[in-house]
């Protein structure tokens, strides 16, 4: 056994999130966003032992935004080259897995600060929806369920990581979004937080048969 083993096993932070009795298939989806995760849950277990075991995770996405005129444009965390899960790729905002014991505004608060040195200020927030999906990565089925929201960003406001996880940030208007999709060069989930933005503030962007299909997806009514 690697000498390093308990000395990188001291050195992991854990985080424990909650076990609900819903299926992965048919996770447990409405929660107050204000009050402490996890109340009813059967148990907690460890964040990276949720997929092995096939139990369903949870997490918040927030959509980087500002319009200039009649253009919508999209910010992006690049996340690090280091770490451990799809790096060198776009991702939203910030985001991050959804833990025990903390309310899921706190914990956009949290990531907000952590991942882009945002203080969240309430007329620049909104909320969007909340999305189940199921996708397979490194011959493991992922059960997820994001609580998305939008963060309107200010005029030359600077964004700046603390926790090690982004290595810069890019903005890309909406048109050129098809560039990272077709480069594969999007983190897989982050796709769906775009969509329901897509859904709520731009449908004139798409033909109706698009609109139908992305809610299909997205399993929206």
């Amino acid at each position: 056994m690697d000498k390093n083993f308990y000395a990188k096993k001291a050195k992991k932070k854990f985080e424990f999130c909650p076990v609900f009795k819903n299926s992965s298939v048919s996770p447990k989806k409405k929660f107050h966003h204000e009050k402490i995760f996890g109340l009813n849950q059967l148990f907690d277990i460890e964040r990276d032992l949720l997929s092995p075991l096939g139990l369903p995770q949870y997490g918040i996405h927030a959509n980087g935004w500002h319009k200039e005129k009649s253009e919508y444009f999209f910010h992006f965390a690049l996340r690090s080259k280091k770490i451990k899960y799809f790096p060198n790729l776009y991702d939203n905002i910030f985001a991050g897995g959804q833990p025990s014991d903390l309310s899921i505004r706190k914990n956009l608060e949290k990531e907000a600060f952590e991942e882009a040195g945002i203080k969240i200020l309430k007329k620049n927030l909104t909320r969007g929806n909340t999305i189940s999906y199921i996708h397979n990565y490194s011959d493991q089925i992922h059960s997820g369920t994001i609580f998305i929201y939008d963060y309107k960003i200010e005029k030359n406001h600077i964004l700046k990581n603390h926790d090690g996880e982004v290595q810069g940030f890019e903005i890309i208007c909406v048109t050129e979004l098809d560039k990272i999709l077709e480069k594969k060069l999007l983190k897989p989930n982050c796709i769906i937080p775009i969509a329901d933005f897509f859904l709520r503030n731009m449908r004139d962007f798409f033909p109706i048969k698009g609109i139908l299909e992305l809610k299909k997806l997205l399993r929206i009514k």
